[in-house]
């Protein structure tokens, strides 16, 4: 009797968090250990994670990340309640005490297409936890 063949997929997150861990992830694709990769696009190595990712045909998927870092569509040219005052998104702890606070203005968020994701990050997040 034939067993059907079985593939797992090892996807490394954060691809283009930094060079260092870009490094690592793409010598563990080499190694045939990682399959594919999600690119972090706001992330601060995402240019340079994208060429890696080119140069040696990494399968690559898109990272959403609407909770840290600094945004990559229009949000960063107007002042927004999701963000810090330097233009950062709040941080997962961040959003969840503004949003506690009542400094977030939720017709941004609808807006934004983002609702029910941060909605999600704000109740998924235990109270107290250090994460951000």
């Amino acid at each position: 009797m034939a067993f059907p063949r079985v593939r797992l997929v090892v996807t490394a997150d954060d691809f283009g968090y930094c060079p260092r861990r870009d490094e690592g992830i793409v010598e563990a694709f080499l190694a045939g250990t990682v399959t594919s990769v999600s690119l972090l696009v706001n992330g601060t190595a995402a240019e340079s994670a994208a060429e890696l990712a080119r140069r040696h045909s990494i399968p690559t998927g898109l990272h959403a990340n609407l909770s840290e870092g600094r945004p990559v569509g229009p949000a960063r040219h107007n002042a927004s309640s999701l963000l810090s005052p330097e233009g950062f998104f709040l941080g997962k702890m961040g959003f969840r005490e503004a949003l506690a606070a009542g400094d977030v203005a939720l017709p941004q968020v609808r807006r934004r297409g983002c609702r029910g994701i941060l909605i999600l990050i704000f109740k998924s997040q235990p109270r107290g936890c250090g994460r951000n």
